[in-house]
């Protein structure tokens, strides 16, 4: 897949905050992962060969929001949606739900 340069600049920046553990997990991601049966591993599935990656614009904080899609682990499509943030120590990636 080819991406737009500001697309890969975010999906590096998750991918980065997550080999890090610089991770937010929101309860409504939790509570999405439980109500579809998901594991991380369908999030890292997506986070690996991502199909698309959108700017979901700005959150109400002000902050870049991300929609990547892909595949799960078990081939279901997936979108997840990320918020990315700093904090004293450097980048955070927020994850917000999944559908």
């Amino acid at each position: 897949m080819t991406m737009r340069s500001e697309a890969a600049e975010a999906l590096a920046v998750i991918r980065e905050c997550v080999e890090a553990d610089r991770v937010v997990v929101l309860p409504h991601f939790s509570d999405s992962l439980r109500a579809r049966n998901l594991m991380w591993t369908d999030v890292l599935a997506v986070l690996e060969q991502p199909d698309d990656v959108r700017d979901g614009g700005p959150e109400t904080l002000g902050r870049p929001k991300w929609i990547v899609a892909g595949a799960g682990a078990d081939g279901q499509p997936l979108e997840a949606v990320c918020i990315l943030d700093t904090d004293e120590h450097g980048s955070v990636t927020v994850f917000v739900t999944i559908y």
